[in-house]
């Protein structure tokens, strides 16, 4: 009997490092899934000074139809360049600004001639929409809390009129370090599942 418990107790030892890697797995997967904060981050009072600064700009198509449509919605920038869509290639291409608030970058898909195009605008979250952004989503998402990424409807987003027909989704970062809004999402998409691989890879070496 007393093998027969030593036998039991010997599977159960060999078994829990995999139980304990699969549990990191799961949990890592769960608090990485879509929308969920990459960092949580409780901002102090001196980085609502003029101590944070966030990049400010605008994709250069939307520069094309500014007068015509977007003057009624945005405020301006510092400028309209291709190099707001990927500040990393040419980081001096891009003014930054200083700010009391937190720091945002907006990327959508924009239809031109049947043909998708990534676009992108940056700046600080009280210096891009002329009428804010929905302060009931800002407080339910927790903007003012921790670094996020997550996709919304702009019509609910912007508080656009009943009226007004725009079905179209919008991903928003929200962030709080120097020039944070230079980064694209994808690039955070990639870490994380760069991590999830090397923890699914260590399981399958202890299995």
């Amino acid at each position: 009997m007393r093998g027969r418990y030593r036998s039991i107790d010997s599977h159960r030892r060999g078994f829990s490092p995999t139980v304990s890697l699969l549990s990191t797995v799961l949990l890592l997967l769960f608090v990485m899934g879509p929308g969920t904060a990459q960092a949580q981050v409780v901002p102090t009072e001196t980085q609502f000074g003029d101590t944070v600064k966030c990049y400010s700009c605008m994709s250069r198509l939307y520069g094309a139809i500014w007068e015509n449509h977007l003057a009624l919605l945005y405020k301006k920038p510092k400028n309209f360049t291709d190099a707001c869509d990927n500040i990393a290639a040419n980081p001096d291409g891009v003014p930054a600004v200083h700010c009391t608030s937190i720091c945002l970058s907006m990327s959508e898909q924009t239809n031109i001639a049947g043909v998708r195009v990534n676009t992108h605008i940056r700046g600080c979250m009280s210096d891009v929409l002329i009428n804010g952004f929905n302060t009931t989503i800002v407080q339910w998402y927790r903007w003012l809390h921790r670094d996020s990424c997550r996709m919304y409807r702009k019509k609910e987003l912007f508080k656009l009129p009943g009226d007004f027909n725009d079905e179209s989704m919008i991903e928003v970062c929200t962030c709080y370090d120097n020039n944070c809004n230079g980064s694209n999402s994808s690039s955070l998409s990639s870490l994380s599942s760069s991590a999830i691989f090397l923890l699914l890879s260590l399981l399958l070496l202890r299995l």
